[in-house]
């Protein structure tokens, strides 16, 4: 082969094995990174814990006082003190209203006039009843005139009693002049100002006076849940819980107290009366609050946090953590207590491990990664 072809030849070679070489290069040097294996969906968990929940009637309730009394007056008069404030707590026997009573004094003090008159006048006649006794004896008087004067002291005793329900009578009158609280209470506000004439017919009232405590709370519960309560009552004292209105804040708690003795059949409901011993000042007559009936308590039942539980069509469900997968757990729910809510039928068992987020793109047999806390 000639020397200028056997050149050519080395060159187109030489060009080729370059060009393989860049080629090479370029897709071993440019080839993307493998992909990472698949990791799991990011989740968070929480333990299953073992505690007593108890198990609740909700109902809404009304604040009703222990006793209302409106003061009213029993006589006609002017009304001349009213010596309390508004909005004061009043004892038992404390003076909350008084009325002028100087012509009711003026008719008592004549009544006694008159019975002192009458019992003079009976003393007398009672002493000649006595030397008429001893006259008839020796004949002096005829059986008619001590007969005559036995019945003229019989009528004498008669008209002392009828003076002296008189002179009770108007005491009685008199003392209803001044008016004390019947129970030891907050007065209202005042609804007749001194000066003004009343009287028992067209009076409205000089104030209301309430006992606030101790505090009664009356609430509807559906029929279905006698057997409940009645069960509860078996056992002892059943707690009543009074929430205010949102449910966030606890005002007091008390006891049941009674149970109506019938079922209001528009309703399907039946009364529960619960007593507050000592509400101070939560409980107002009147307000509406959440009452909370113990029902039962359930001992030492699994618990989980009320945001793991899913619902689908197959019933309520939570996602177990098992290792690095998870499994679909069907479970029946019990009451709920703050955030958490009982398992029945041990669903679940104290220290497994449910999702409470990221919960939305599992199924079961996922893969997840626990999402430190």
């Amino acid at each position: 082969m000639p020397k200028r072809r056997r050149g050519l030849v080395i060159a187109v070679v030489i060009a080729l094995v370059w060009v393989a070489g860049a080629v090479a290069w370029h897709l071993l040097g440019h080839r993307a990174p493998p992909k990472p294996p698949p990791t799991g969906e990011p989740v968070a968990v929480v333990a299953v814990k073992q505690q007593d929940v108890p198990v609740y009637i909700d109902a809404l309730g009304t604040v009703i006082p222990t006793r209302s009394v409106t003061v009213v007056t029993q006589v006609a008069g002017l009304l001349t003190d009213v010596p309390f404030k508004e909005g004061q707590h009043v004892s038992k026997g404390q003076v909350v209203a008084r009325i002028d009573d100087r012509a009711l004094k003026a008719q008592l003090a004549q009544a006694r006039g008159v019975l002192l008159h009458d019992q003079a006048l009976l003393a007398n006649d009672q002493r000649d009843l006595v030397r008429f006794g001893q006259l008839i004896k020796v004949g002096s008087v005829s059986q008619q005139t001590l007969d005559t004067q036995r019945s003229l002291v019989q009528q004498q005793q008669g008209t002392v009693a009828a003076d002296q329900g008189s002179v009770q009578n108007l005491e009685v009158q008199v003392s209803y002049c001044t008016i004390f609280s019947p129970v030891d209470g907050v007065v209202g506000l005042r609804l007749v100002d001194p000066g003004n004439y009343v009287n028992p017919q067209t009076s409205t009232g000089i104030a209301v006076i309430t006992q606030l405590q101790p505090a009664t709370v009356v609430f509807a519960v559906p029929e279905d849940d006698l057997g409940a309560i009645d069960r509860a009552m078996a056992r002892g004292p059943v707690a009543v819980l009074a929430y205010d209105r949102n449910k966030h804040d606890l005002l007091a708690t008390g006891a049941l107290l009674a149970l109506d003795n019938q079922v209001d059949t528009s309703t399907g409901t039946v009364k529960v009366k619960a007593q507050f011993t000592a509400p101070g000042t939560h409980l107002f007559p009147n307000q509406f609050v959440n009452a909370r009936l113990q029902a039962d308590l359930l001992r030492q039942v699994a618990v989980v946090p009320t945001q793991a539980i899913q619902h689908g069509s197959q019933g309520d469900f939570v996602f177990v953590v098992n290792g690095t997968k998870v499994a679909l757990r069907v479970i029946r729910l019990g009451p709920a207590m703050g955030d958490v809510t009982a398992v029945l039928d041990q669903g679940v068992k104290p220290g497994e491990q449910v999702v409470t987020e990221g919960a939305d793109k599992l199924d079961n047999g996922s893969t997840v990664k626990v999402a430190t806390p």
